[in-house]
């Protein structure tokens, strides 16, 4: 490993995180949208083993530094050296993923491809079935997940950190005690108007409130009954009228490829994949129809314009690393403005939108409360580190808090490295105070405004070099408060 002193160290460690991330994210790319049927990870990390050495994680977890790239390029390289304990396993869920079928009516469905077609199956017993077989194969998966964190473990315990909770939130600075005292008083102050809601709608679709399951949900959310006011072909048009009312000419961006092709083996959860950050980014998603193919298309587009605009000559630490909860809240900024009336009356020509703005309302506080029991599930499984004993712990978390059963078989499916939850959570409640200052400043209407296209832009340029906390105070904004989220909701 080269052996340069202070910053020339991190210097070296920034180029080499760039350079390894940029291979990384392109494998992941080339993967998920379906174009390569493996996922070669063991070859990049081993053209950069020296990133990720022990030495090197030893070094960096020493280091006494004010260079403010010090905090992201050391929670990367963490982050990294784990992964590697688990590459190989990582590499074979994936493969699993991606080559594994569903039998379904004669039909050989692809894993990946199963949600849509729960989610546009109207009949609930065949839905229910259908899910079931797809739990069935997750099931059969579970043992290659459960050995991958087993070897995270491992490695966690190794670098001196008690467990998995102390080592992200340190590294992270998540503060996740204080975030889970936020969730759970919102979860008890939401609990009865959401049921309300949950129960209304389920019964409006046939389906009864106590045997309903997950896979309800998905069509619940589907709602095709919108679908003819938010039509296929006029979302992408949708996308770039909104961008370039912000003064964005999506046509002449050359650095922005948008992926929209079918393929069988595709993921069908929408994605962005920043390969070189500005200069060649991709923008992911798997058309099926309907609001929720429009609200995952302008989430992605938003981490995509995001990372598009990052000044160029800041180093990696602040273009790709850092706290995700900005990016991510700047991502729920676009995917709003489907919530937004003047934005649906003005783009899409929805005259009432007083019923899908319902619907719509509920899907978001539904996800929030889904992710702050994935929250309160992943503190007590990384707190444990007794993996197998948690699927029932999942599956009464997810279920008590989301109202409709939850199968203990996707306890580790839906589950992400490093408290992505926690950054979602954050970013949900960062997302509503830049808007509420949007809105304040030019009004609901605000998307049409130069003045708050060039705002925005401006926040954008700044990458991740700023924590969500410090982000808000640049534009007045106090620290994370969850009170405009709440209206928004309650």
């Amino acid at each position: 490993m080269p052996n340069p002193k202070g910053r020339e160290f991190l210097d070296w460690l920034d180029s080499e995180a760039e350079a390894f991330s940029s291979a990384t994210t392109l494998e992941h790319y080339l993967n998920s949208s379906g174009q390569k049927d493996d996922l070669a990870l063991t070859p990049i990390f081993d053209k950069h083993v020296e990133l990720f050495a022990r030495p090197t994680v030893d070094r960096l977890l020493k280091t006494k530094t004010n260079d403010e790239r010090y905090p992201n390029l050391r929670e990367f390289v963490v982050d990294g050296y784990l992964e590697q304990a688990a590459k190989e396993l990582t590499e074979q869920i994936a493969a699993r993923e991606t080559s594994d079928i569903v039998e379904w009516d004669g039909e050989q469905i692809p894993y990946r491809s199963v949600s849509l077609r729960v989610m546009n199956e109207p009949d609930a017993k065949r839905r229910h079935e259908l899910d079931e077989r797809r739990v069935a194969v997750t099931s059969t998966q579970n043992t290659l997940r459960q050995e991958r964190w087993t070897a995270i473990y491992h490695q966690t315990s190794d670098l001196g950190f008690e467990n998995y909770v102390r080592l992200c939130d340190k590294l992270g600075d998540l503060c996740l005690e204080r975030l889970r005292g936020t969730i759970e008083l919102f979860l008890f102050d939401t609990e009865k108007v959401y049921r309300n809601r949950l129960e209304l709608a389920l019964r409006d679709m046939g389906v009864n409130p106590a045997y309903a399951e997950r896979s309800d949900l998905a069509r619940l959310f589907r709602q095709p009954k919108f679908d003819e006011a938010f039509p296929h072909e006029k979302m992408l048009a949708a996308l770039d009228a909104t961008l370039r009312g912000l003064g964005i000419d999506a046509d002449g961006q050359a650095n922005v490829h948008t992926d929209a092709e079918e393929r069988p083996t595709k993921s069908p959860r929408a994605f962005c994949a920043p390969v070189q950050i500005p200069g060649d980014i991709y923008l992911v998603i798997s058309p099926h129809g309907g609001h929720d193919d429009y609200r995952a298309l302008f989430h992605e587009a938003g981490h995509a314009q995001h990372f598009a605009h990052v000044r160029s000559e800041m180093p990696f630490a602040f273009r790709g690393l850092g706290d995700n909860s900005v990016t991510e809240g700047f991502a729920f900024v676009l995917e709003h403005l489907l919530y937004n009336e003047s934005w649906l009356q003005h783009y899409l020509g929805m005259e009432d939108a007083a019923e899908y703005l319902a619907l719509a309302r509920l899907h978001k506080l539904y996800f929030l409360r889904r992710y702050c029991a994935k929250l309160l599930y992943e503190l007590q499984l990384h707190n444990t580190g007794d993996i197998a004993a948690m699927s029932k712990r999942y599956a009464d978390l997810l279920t008590a808090h989301v109202g409709v059963r939850h199968s203990p078989e996707d306890y580790l499916s839906d589950l992400d490295d490093g408290f992505y939850c926690a950054r979602y959570l954050r970013a949900w409640i960062f997302d509503a105070q830049v808007r509420a200052w949007f809105e304040r400043s030019w009004g609901e209407a605000w998307f049409l405004e130069p003045e708050a296209g060039a705002a925005l832009r401006e926040l954008w340029s700044h990458g991740q070099c700023y924590r969500a906390e410090a982000l808000l105070q640049r534009i007045g904004q106090p620290e994370l408060d969850m009170t405009p989220l709440a209206a928004e909701l309650v």
